[in-house]
């Protein structure tokens, strides 16, 4: 799949995902045929003999539960998947996916009622209360699993605590989906037809185990070697550990998810790009450096880590990065996002990578641009032109402020890059989303093709 470009890579993500989401489908067309012609077990009377909207509303149903049951495995932190195909389009496509299959489940019942309005009675907990308030759970399940992600910065819900209750209401949904599915029966009315709607409705549950319990409980622990401040609320914090079958193999621009504290089960747990240069290919890095801004949450209070405080890593992950076979590289980045790009600088200086490379580095201020006096000490071991863009240029410069100010956009990409490389390499992008989607649309304006644009992103909305 490496060797893949970006829409192939995105149209085998994409049908895959529709394959896998069709099980539940498949498993009722198996049964079809065994099924008897008497009426299915209904509600009420007089309600025999399904129609063709009766079936479409099962089909919804069928669709919602196989949509959502995949999402587990976009978000279960499957290395191979986060590597060869980007965070970035795992996010995007569960994104939309699951709102698919949030509008399904909401039609399943809308449209079966409509068909048969005797349907109704199983949301009367007059006359099955468990059934009608656990059909009632799960509509407010995927109803709160997608408002919480929309709103949760509005509403000032801690990543933790959202992660927490995003886990724990779907896992309640895949538990109702499987009871509500073999109850009814129609599709699932023999031990082959139950086996295999229970395997595809409990393995994301076992998924979501082995991400969040048994993969931590395996892991070795690091400990935190260095807290030091790069600016006003960065810092660079540095993980060493003396075990070398903890140390982990990456390459740069990936990312690791961190935690820390006595124990592997934290649920304080977030996903830092690797600032550190990855080294030789393939071999075991037993120090890492992570650059990180306090944002709120966690990052708070990471200039107070103590020295010596345990650390867990779990990674890599994510396909960030500039490919092997790339011509040479155009890295722009925002404010944070200059971490990937000094993992990468880092990396091809520490190889002999003598590819050219040109940074264009935003800031709010030239003053909080970070780790400057490294940047300007790799760009005289490599073949890289460095470019800083403050928004607000310096006041009181020397000679003036001679380089290019404000965002970086389509006209000072013009301006600033040489067509060659807008013809040629690869451009890799990080920092604020609002920034990203302006610069992935200029390049693309400028005629930078989609498979040599790069970039990660870490939010769903």
């Amino acid at each position: 799949m490496a060797g893949l470009g970006f829409s192939q890579r995105i149209a085998l993500l994409v049908s895959g995902h529709l394959v896998l989401a069709s099980v539940p489908m498949l498993v009722a067309m198996v049964a079809a045929p065994a099924l008897a012609p008497t009426p299915s077990p209904a509600p009420a009377q007089g309600m025999g003999g399904r129609g063709l909207w009766v079936e479409f509303g099962v089909a919804l149903g069928y669709a919602a539960l196989g949509l959502f049951a995949v999402q587990f495995v976009l978000i279960g932190r499957v290395g191979v998947l986060s590597r060869r195909i980007g965070q970035d389009s795992l996010l995007g496509l569960h994104k939309w996916a699951g709102i698919a299959a949030a509008a399904f489940l909401w039609a399943h019942p809308v449209v079966l009622i409509a068909a048969r309005p005797g349907y109704a009675e199983f949301f009367d907990p007059r006359v099955n209360a468990p059934r009608a308030l656990a059909l009632a759970a799960a509509l407010a399940a995927i109803t709160g699993l997608i408002v919480l992600s929309v709103l949760r910065r509005r509403l000032g819900l801690p990543y933790e605590w959202w992660r927490l209750t995003h886990a724990g209401l779907a896992a309640l949904l895949m538990l109702i989906a499987l009871a509500h599915s073999v109850m009814v029966g129609h599709y699932t009315s023999t031990i082959a037809t139950i086996a295999m709607t229970a395997a595809f409705c409990l393995a994301p549950l076992a998924i979501l185990g082995w991400v969040h319990v048994v993969g931590p409980l395996r892991r070795r622990p690091w400990r935190v070697s260095a807290v030091e401040p790069v600016r006003p609320r960065v810092w660079a914090v540095e993980l060493t550990t003396d075990d070398q079958n903890a140390g982990i193999a990456f390459e740069p621009g990936q990312f690791a998810w961190l935690a820390f504290g006595d124990g592997p089960l934290q649920l304080r747990q977030h996903p830092f790009t690797i600032a550190s240069s990855a080294g030789a290919k393939g071999q075991r890095q037993q120090r890492l450096a992570f650059t990180i801004k306090e944002l709120g949450d966690f990052t708070a209070t990471i200039g107070q880590l103590p020295v010596g405080t345990r650390a867990w890593v779990e990674g890599p992950a994510g396909g960030f990065g500039l490919p092997p076979h790339a011509r040479g590289a155009i890295l722009i980045a925002g404010g944070i996002g200059i971490t990937p790009m000094l993992s990468i600088l880092r990396t091809m200086a520490d190889r002999g990578d003598r590819r050219r490379a040109i940074l264009l580095y935003g800031n709010e201020t030239l003053e909080k641009a970070a780790h400057t006096d490294e940047l300007e000490a790799l760009g005289k071991r490599l073949d890289l032109a460095i470019i800083h863009v403050p928004e607000q240029p310096p006041e009181h410069a020397p000679d003036g402020w001679q380089g290019p100010s404000g965002y970086i956009d389509r006209a000072m990409l013009e301006r600033v890059v040489d067509r060659d490389r807008l013809e040629g390499d690869h451009a890799l992008v990080c920092g604020p989303d609002a920034m990203m989607d302006a610069v992935e649309d200029a390049l693309l304006a400028l005629g930078v093709g989609r498979e040599r644009i790069h970039s990660e992103r870490f939010n769903i909305v």
